[in-house]
């Protein structure tokens, strides 16, 4: 049994990869770094600003839990009573004053703590997984254990210090077949916190919009075969390599089913013209259709999240009968890609039935981003958008203007949670105080200097949740320049073609309010971003093994002498040294072989 790094493991798997973790602990402070880790959500930075004055005097009544103000952040954790008494026993035999550090080191020397307590352990019981054990783990385990125990995942993010539900939604066990049936054929009409439904892949809750029209002839048996027709449909859709494919096996799946009458995909706003997959209607009942149907200026839920799935209020009748709509969102992270409506006989459609039309709705999103990310990879032509933006929301263009320097992006790698690793070549100022306004900001999770060269220095940052980056990189764009100087950031983006431009336009300037989009325009790729070698390099590198090389590269790793070591990458990228070298010689053998692709060179090993 190994740990579950890839988050699909299951409770008792973790559990069990857990017991093993603290067994190799040899010390009290690494069971409590652990401990403080894994049963109470606490990251290095806050165990490393951690003091008793934190810890409150008493317990909520009825509970064993003793409430702790988390440092560094606006939260309270909950300590369980046997952490909170190894954690005073500690501070006891240590003198620790109610105003000293318990831990008065750096958070990234716990960090090292933990990869020891892993290292050791996998040599110990002989299982090199849990050589890669990271801080981030212990936390992942605290919720997987919470939500296992049937916490609610609202009060797993304010207890844990998560931003967005999409952060817990890999700790979730997926349930059988069965019980999804038996969950959406209950009394209760829902599921518990624990569901796949609830949380999947893509982050959001199912939220749906009841119908007022009454549920009258849903039985147990078409919800049965409606869970049936969804997974055959979403197992279909991993054979689609376009969106075409995609939408039209949507369409003729559902809608040439005895579930539903027809299908129709639209724009994500449905006022929009374009193309448009009909499955099971004729012109004139698809004028009716959009006559009903909801478009995106339609209200949210009453957080303003879109509802992912409603069915109208109103009937429409087609060459089949009467019908019901009901509209289901075809979401990714942030992005909308379509809606697909389908024709239901009145009153058949219950919420439990919208819950899983949610999921697909999910899957296929997920489907869509896949094939779009693939397009702009291999596309010959890109919609090429330079703006200019003067917002302080953006953490680069703080620092250049508070300090009144040049902040270039030199590259970007996506690591874990969304956050993304960035290489800065910062000219102006002395190196020194660039490091210190970065490592300051709020955005910023970690620092490091890969290069001084007197005028002009190289930084490597972790941007954390969202940036006027990530804002870019989550819709699939690249952000192919980027400079900062004296305040003012002019970048570009790229984007595929199919990408909604009015969409990414907006979300970036309502976000930061100072940003002009300067000019829009379609160019043709340089050559090398089309070719087939790139294309089978970028088809056999796992999104691990390219992060590491990529980050390896801006680095300076390959540069002689070189400018960073595995060590120096492995912190950066939150893995063990080990796991560092094996993305990097798996990934460098499969680009050696595809370089060198007349060589008879296996892979298998």
């Amino acid at each position: 049994m190994s740990w579950p790094r890839d988050t699909s493991g299951t409770a008792r798997e973790w559990v069990f990869a857990y017991d093993r973790l603290r067994r190799a602990t040899e010390t009290y402070r690494e069971d409590l770094v652990v401990r403080l880790g894994a049963e109470v959500g606490l990251q290095p930075t806050e165990m490393s600003h951690l003091t008793p004055a934190h810890v409150a005097s008493g317990r909520p009544r009825g509970t064993d839990l003793t409430a702790l103000s988390v440092p560094e952040d606006d939260r309270t954790a909950y300590l369980p009573a046997d952490v909170e008494h190894d954690l005073r026993k500690f501070v006891a035999a240590n003198d620790v004053s109610d105003s000293d550090r318990v831990f008065p080191v750096t958070a990234r020397r716990l960090q090292m703590l933990v990869s020891t307590v892993g290292e050791r352990a996998a040599e110990r019981f002989e299982q090199d997984e849990l050589a890669d054990v990271s801080s981030r783990d212990l936390r992942n385990y605290y919720a997987k254990q919470l939500l296992a125990d049937g916490v609610h995942p609202s009060v797993v993010l304010r207890v844990g210090g998560w931003n967005r539900l999409e952060s817990l939604s890999p700790f979730v066990d997926a349930p059988s077949e069965t019980a999804v049936v038996e969950a959406l054929s209950s009394d209760t009409d829902s599921y518990d916190s624990g569901g796949s439904v609830a949380h999947t892949g893509s982050g959001r809750r199912p939220n749906v919009a009841h119908s007022t029209t009454g549920v009258g002839t849903f039985t147990s048996s078409r919800l049965s075969s409606v869970v049936e027709l969804v997974r055959e449909t979403s197992a279909a859709l991993s054979d689609a390599t376009t969106r075409d494919e995609l939408e039209q096996t949507l369409c003729e799946r559902l809608g040439r089913s005895n579930a539903y009458r027809f299908a129709w995909i639209s724009a994500a706003n449905t006022a929009s013209s374009g193309s448009q997959t009909v499955v099971g209607i004729d012109e004139a009942g698809l004028s009716d259709v959009r006559r009903v149907v909801p478009d995106s200026a339609e209200p949210a839920d009453s957080d303003g999240d879109e509802v992912l799935v409603r069915t109208s209020n109103a009937t429409v009748s087609t060459d089949s009968g009467v019908v019901d709509i009901t509209t289901v969102s075809l979401v990714h992270g942030e992005t909308t890609f379509g809606r697909l409506h389908l024709g239901t006989p009145p009153g058949t459609v219950s919420t439990s039935e919208q819950s899983v039309l949610a999921t697909l709705g999910q899957q296929a999103g997920a489907a869509l981003a896949a094939v779009e990310r693939k397009k702009l990879l291999l596309a010959d032509t890109v919609t090429r958008l330079r703006f200019q933006c003067t917002d302080d929301g953006s953490v680069l263009v703080r620092v250049s203007d508070a300090l009144g320097c040049t902040v270039a992006l030199r590259g970007v790698a996506p690591i874990a949670d969304r956050s993304l690793l960035c290489f800065l070549a910062v000219s102006g100022v002395k190196t020194d105080r660039a490091f210190d306004e970065l490592d300051a900001a709020p955005e910023v999770s970690n620092v490091r200097l890969v290069r001084d060269r007197g005028e002009e220095s190289v930084l490597e940052i972790v941007l954390s949740g969202e940036s006027l980056l990530s804002a870019v990189t989550a819709r699939d764009g690249t952000v192919s320049e980027f400079v900062a100087e004296d305040g003012t950031a002019s970048f570009v983006v790229e984007l595929s073609n199919e990408i909604p431009l009015r969409t990414v336009i907006t979300e970036l300037t309502d976000t930061y309010p100072d940003t002009e989009l300067r000019s829009k325009r379609e160019v043709e790729r340089d050559p090398q971003h089309a070719t087939d070698f790139r294309e089978s390099v970028e088809g056999q590198l796992t999104d691990k093994q390219h992060s590491a090389l990529r980050a390896a590269f801006l680095a300076g790793y390959f540069e002689w002498p070189r400018e960073s070591t595995a060590e120096d990458l492995a912190d950066s990228l939150d893995v063990s040294s080990p796991t560092l070298h094996q993305h990097l010689r798996t990934a460098q053998q499969k680009l050696l072989h595809s370089f060198f692709d007349d060589l008879d060179t296996s892979m298998d090993h």
